[in-house]
């Protein structure tokens, strides 16, 4: 009876041992996988802080390009580079404005907003390319969207020169409370 309860005990040892070692596979493996992933998001930020750069650099350089058609240029390439990237769509609509192309400021500046929905600027700047373009519910719709995100555009819009046509308007007094 004594040899059979050896031989018992060294089984359920064995198998308690395979189960440790199963296990530890287990774990080895699941922390490869984790640590693949972690590189794998450490790649794609690398890369996204690239992207992010050169895109901004290609805004920047915009501001100083000798003719608008090369500041579109650079400003739709930072675009394609980062569609996120900061004050892309904006610029490029302030562009497109200088030139008479209404628009296509419009259209620039609603990609702004669906980038950055959050971000009252893109509501200023679709609400006075609207403006000139002889808009105005829109254009205080906008203005309204851009105060509802944001409340301190009230402040912002109170003396904003691009504004001053609607200063003695009702609706547009309205925004102020």
């Amino acid at each position: 009876m004594c040899e059979r309860c050896i031989i018992i005990r060294n089984l359920i040892i064995a198998v308690i041992g395979v189960c440790f070692v199963l296990f530890g596979l287990g774990e080895y493996l699941r922390l490869k996988k984790l640590r693949e992933d972690i590189e794998h998001i450490r790649e794609n930020i690398d890369d996204r802080f690239y992207r992010m750069q050169k895109a901004t650099h290609r805004v920047i350089a915009s501001y100083n390009a000798a003719t608008p058609e090369e500041k579109i240029a650079l400003l739709k390439s930072a675009i394609e580079i980062d569609p996120n990237v900061f004050n892309g769509y904006n610029t490029l609509g302030y562009t497109f404005l200088e030139q008479g192309k209404i628009m296509e400021a419009i259209n620039a500046f609603k990609d702004a907003i669906y980038a950055h929905p959050d971000d009252k600027a893109g509501y200023f700047d679709l609400a006075y390319a609207l403006l000139k373009n002889g808009n105005k519910d829109l254009c205080l719709e906008n203005l309204r969207k851009a105060i509802e995100i944001d409340p301190s555009a009230r402040k912002d819009l109170k003396d904003n020169a691009l504004f001053k046509e609607l200063e003695d308007d009702p609706e547009f007094k309205a925004l102020f409370g």
